[in-house]
């Protein structure tokens, strides 16, 4: 049989064989995600029902009749569900105004979105407290010492909270909303101008419906964001007497530590999760959004005349708000001496000299995020690729089951996986508490569906026959896999290591729990420097997070070709998935 003859049937492997360089990789890639996700995982329910006297339901019993977790729950569910219709209020008009109308300046409202995705909600928390605190924010002080007006605006309240909040969380909805409107076909639209229907109308009784599923993917990502986030209900929530769920999960850690609790409000967590999921099908179950619209259908622009500056102006009024607001705000901190109404009077280097040169908690802080972002991006990368492998070039047995067991983590807020690796760690016989080790583990465990769904989509877009045709030539399959395939899904690689390594470096939730004094993490590090009231500092480690950030983006474009993997499909992708 020829080369060419092979290649046009392109074959997958069969059932391993034990005693392979490609099964022993792929083999540990297995165990390395069961030991990463499944084991921590099932340890939280051993852990909710487990006592010293043997089996109990005692800690589900506390957490579904307290008085205090009763409210901390009710406190999440509200937070959630304001911020995901607020979400909604604010991502679909930009959406629809990107998608269907000729509104300028559409670049500006795409990198509004990116960049609201990409800004770490704690930081944007402490950009408000800045400004709106009831006695120290700016605005207030400016209002009541310059304008003479006493009333002020108080941050610490519940809609503060959701208002710093639907920051971050609006663009789930403006990415997938944007990516549906481009797909539905222009000729609904078209059909009801033509019998009568106005711009309006026709936006809220024809294309509405039709990419609601899309808006609700968007709304159930925006909720559960919401109520897993920690660092903005503490900046902001703990102030104002406002309790939720990660906030009092994480009090549980106080000595001594409730363990078995802990266990039990993290699963009623992945329980609201699954029950969002679950109306969220049942609820599109019901009809059908299916249009018969191909590949070639364009959608129509609507001209909205001098109305489009009026939806402009709000469009640059969200950017204000979500982007230069609040970074803006941080800058000028951060070169301050004192923060108040004369602080261009004070201007000074000193803080970034303190927090860079001369305090070594933030410079141990810098190096240890900078190396867990570096390692835990690659890791992820890599095991992604090795578990899509098994999933789409091979037949194993359960490689199906395999691939959803990766997808775990993305269902759980950062501080219920920090408590489900705790629960594990703790019970092996290996010292890993607060050192940079647990660390690894927790963010690999909690962000390697990101590397899965990465080198998943790559991986499938090239031709088996290309490395079957290598095989056959007499490659091994390490060099097939090293010289044929990852060359050619690099770019979509170093897009998936840069959606590791963006959330890693600003991680909270999950390193509050886990860091020591030698393994504090540079979120953390903001964090206790905001709690020992250091204003000034906080905002240049801030901006050096960012810094980061954005040298992290560079890398990436520069040498893989690759961006951040916000466009609406690959976003899509990831809501289905979750």
């Amino acid at each position: 049989m020829s080369v060419t003859a092979v290649a046009a049937e392109p074959r997958v492997q069969g059932r391993p064989s034990w005693f392979r360089l490609d099964t022993f990789v792929l083999g540990a890639a297995i165990v390395a995600l069961i030991v990463l996700v499944v084991l921590p995982v099932a340890s939280l329910l051993v852990g909710a029902v487990r006592s010293e006297d043997g089996l109990t339901f005692e800690y589900f019993e506390r957490a579904l009749t307290g008085r205090s977790y009763l409210r901390a729950l009710g406190n999440s569910l509200v937070l959630g569900a304001w911020t995901g219709l607020l979400s909604i209020a604010i991502g679909v008009p930009l959406a629809w105004a990107v998608s269907r109308t000729n509104v300028p300046g559409k670049g500006l409202i795409q990198a509004t979105a990116t960049l609201s995705y990409l800004s770490p909600p704690f930081l944007t928390a402490i950009a408000f407290v800045n400004l709106f605190s009831p006695n120290a924010g700016i605005v207030n002080v400016f209002l009541r010492d310059v304008v003479g007006i006493n009333f002020g605006f108080n941050i610490f309240t519940m809609s503060g909270l959701v208002f710093v909040t639907v920051l971050h969380t609006f663009p789930f909805v403006y990415l997938l909303a944007s990516s549906a409107l481009q797909s539905v076909d222009a000729s609904y639209e078209e059909a009801a101008q033509i019998l009568g229907a106005s711009k309006i109308r026709t936006a809220l009784t024809i294309t509405a419906p039709l990419v609601a599923p899309a808006i609700l993917s968007g709304t159930l990502l925006a909720f559960v964001n919401a109520i897993a986030l920690f660092g903005s209900q503490a900046i902001i929530g703990l102030p104002g007497g406002i309790v939720t769920l990660p906030t009092r999960i994480y009090s549980l850690f106080d000595y001594p530590p409730q363990y078995g609790l802990a266990s039990a409000l993290s699963l009623l967590f992945i329980a609201i999760t699954v029950i969002a999921l679950y109306l969220q099908r049942a609820f599109l179950s019901r009809r059908s959004y299916v249009t018969l619209a191909g590949k070639g259908a364009r959608p129509q622009l609507m001209d909205l005349g001098a109305g489009r500056w009026v939806l402009f102006g709000a469009c640059v009024l969200t950017f204000i708000v979500a982007i230069a607001l609040p970074y803006g705000t941080l800058a000028a901190v951060s070169f301050s001496k004192s923060w108040g109404l004369d602080f261009w009077q004070n201007l000074t280097f000193d803080n970034y000299r303190f927090i860079l040169f001369d305090y070594d908690v933030t410079k141990r802080a810098i190096a240890n995020s900078l190396l867990l972002a570096i390692i835990a991006s690659t890791i992820c990368v890599l095991l992604g690729t090795l578990l899509s492998w098994i999933d789409i070039r091979t037949k194993w047995p359960g490689r199906k089951i395999l691939d959803y067991a990766a997808l775990i983590p993305l269902g759980l807020p950062g501080i219920v996986m920090a408590v489900a690796i705790l629960q594990f760690w703790l019970s092996m016989p290996v010292a890993l508490y607060g050192t940079l080790g647990i660390l690894l583990l927790a963010y690999v465990g909690r962000y390697v569906p990101l590397g899965v769904r990465a080198a998943n989509s790559s991986l499938r877009q090239i031709d088996p026959s290309l490395e079957e045709s290598a095989r056959i030539l007499g490659a091994s399959w390490g060099k097939t896999l090293w010289e044929i395939t990852l060359p050619l899904i690099r770019p979509g690689l170093f897009a998936g290591w840069l959606l590791v390594f963006v959330p890693v470096i600003q991680e909270l939730s999950a390193s509050i729990l886990l860091f020591s004094s030698s393994s504090i993490t540079l979120a953390v590090a903001i964090y206790n420097l905001y709690e020992t009231g250091s204003t000034e500092p906080v905002a240049a480690l801030a901006l050096v997070n960012m810094v980061i950030v954005a040298g992290a983006i560079f890398f990436a474009q520069k040498f893989g070709g690759s961006k951040l993997g916000l466009k609406t499909g690959e976003t899509s992708r990831s809501g289905a998935a979750s």
